[in-house]
């Protein structure tokens, strides 16, 4: 990337209210340094402590989904496959009184996974706020969840909560990768804060 680039990029990145962003290789070490470089961002932010908290976990909740289900690629240094993926944090516009957030995230998933993640986002995302916090406390109380969805490492728990500290219903979409051989799809989703 060159200086000319490099502008257009970080003007885009600013344009676009962005605070944090991250894309690469999602490891525990990485996972723990990126929440502590958003924490001290968002403590330069104006924001009341409840969106920063929302905010905070839902970007800890991503980054976790990104760890545990992103399809594996290549390691940068040829070592074996490591998640990879990409989120991003900011400010929607300024002349938003309310000062609302948005977080982002992207990863490579199985393309067998995705019809259970669109049937799972669905059924969230036609929740009222009410029906997600009693689904959070039935899946808290679920001692059968592993063995009835043997592919989820956190009980059915990262959407729900992710859902639960949003401001409007989650906004997901695929796309196919550049690579079809891969047998995987981007999986984006975006949740307002």
């Amino acid at each position: 990337m060159n200086g000319a680039d490099f502008e257009r990029f970080q003007a885009s990145a600013q344009g676009c209210g962005v605070l944090f962003y991250y894309a690469g290789e999602f490891t525990p070490p990485v996972v723990a340094a990126a929440a502590d470089s958003l924490k001290a961002r968002l403590a330069t932010e104006d924001a009341s402590g409840p969106a920063k908290r929302k905010l905070f976990s839902t970007f800890v909740e991503m980054a976790q989904n990104i760890l545990h289900y992103a399809a594996a690629t290549p390691a940068d240094d040829g070592s074996a496959p490591a998640p990879r993926g990409a989120i991003g944090v900011g400010r929607e516009d300024a002349a938003d009184a309310a000062g609302h957030y948005w977080i982002v995230c992207s990863n490579a998933v199985d393309v067998d996974y995705v019809p259970r993640l669109a049937d799972k986002l669905n059924a969230v995302r036609a929740m009222s706020l009410e029906e997600i916090k009693q689904s959070y406390r039935e899946q808290l109380r679920n001692p059968t969840h592993s063995a009835d969805d043997p592919i989820s490492k956190g009980a059915g728990l990262g959407l729900l909560t992710i859902a639960r500290d949003a401001s409007a219903p989650l906004e997901y979409s695929f796309a196919s990768t550049a690579d079809p051989a891969a047998r995987t799809a981007l999986f984006h989703v975006r949740a307002r804060i």
